[in-house]
């Protein structure tokens, strides 16, 4: 029994060790609701003085000039191993960005996951798509992260976020891709035009199965125009066998006008209603990007 109480003991000490500075959501303290110019939360003290007043300053003219809102957090650990989704939490518990803009960002570095996460509101998505920010993030601040220097890639990455902002989301960045993100474009595009060809010849193979024979030989040998309305052609399409001669015969309502109707879904997260100490109430999407380092 004394060496059960001893093993448990020990096991609790390891635990209690493990988790001995890793944050929950709650646990990170919010700036805001000390100082409305502050929008840069480093409790671990990870990032030098200079560093966070350049990132405030950044942050505050954005936010002065009603561009955009964003609140950044650096620490050395977190109690999840999914950082998007903590960020996405944190950011959205604050309230980052205006209520009705949703203009909000939030960046987040782990140091010890080592990963660097941006997530965006819905207002900001279309002035930093997904693709852009993960740019900002390879070509401004992983090289420093990954050598230890969090303060200069911290610094370089909330100025390029502060420039593409201002501007409206027109940037020299959009236009310049590295060799790795070209590779990676031409790979992703041949992939996909692949894909929607393979998708296209396994659909008319299917197509052209006869009901009665089973084999693919089912070809149109015409199409007629039966009936026109003031709305629509209703055509008769005729196929045959050239296996088994079996006939099919559908009929296809062609509308000559087509009203499209785009529907109005819900955004992609709830959270983000409330108002986070001095933040303004926005809401996020699952819009951003990460970068491990």
């Amino acid at each position: 029994m004394k060496r059960f109480f001893v093993v448990t003991l020990a096991l609790l000490c390891y635990v209690a060790t493990a988790l001995a500075g890793r944050y929950s959501v709650q646990d990170i303290p919010n700036v805001q609701l000390r100082d409305a110019s502050r929008y840069t939360s480093n409790p671990d003290n990870i990032l030098s003085s200079s560093a966070v007043a350049a990132i405030d300053r950044a942050c505050d003219s954005l936010h002065s000039a009603g561009k955009a809102q964003i609140a950044v957090v650096v620490v050395e650990d977190i109690d999840s191993d999914d950082v998007f989704s903590f960020a996405h939490s944190l950011f959205s518990s604050w309230g980052v960005g205006g209520r009705e803009s949703d203009n909000g960002l939030g960046i987040l570095l782990v140091t010890e996951k080592r990963e660097i996460r941006f997530v965006t509101g819905y207002g900001l998505e279309g002035i930093l798509p997904d693709a852009l920010c993960k740019r900002i993030q390879q070509r401004y601040m992983v090289e420093h992260l990954a050598a230890g220097d969090y303060s200069t890639g911290m610094v370089e990455g909330v100025a390029a976020v502060a420039n593409v902002v201002s501007a409206g989301g027109v940037s020299e960045l959009e236009g310049e891709m590295t060799d790795e993100e070209f590779a990676t474009f031409l790979l992703s595009f041949f992939g996909f035009m692949v894909a929607m060809i393979a998708v296209a010849v396994l659909l008319i193979w299917l197509s052209r199965k006869c009901p009665k024979c089973g084999k693919h030989k089912l070809l149109k040998i015409s199409s007629e125009n039966i009936l026109s309305t003031r709305k629509y052609d209703l055509m008769e399409h005729t196929y045959r066998c050239g296996s088994c001669g079996f006939v099919r015969v559908t009929r296809e309502k062609v509308y000559k006008q087509t009203g499209v109707y785009v529907g109005g879904g819900g955004r992609g997260f709830g959270g983000g209603s409330s108002f986070g100490g001095g933040f303004g109430g926005g809401s996020f999407g699952g819009g951003g990007a990460g970068s491990r380092f």
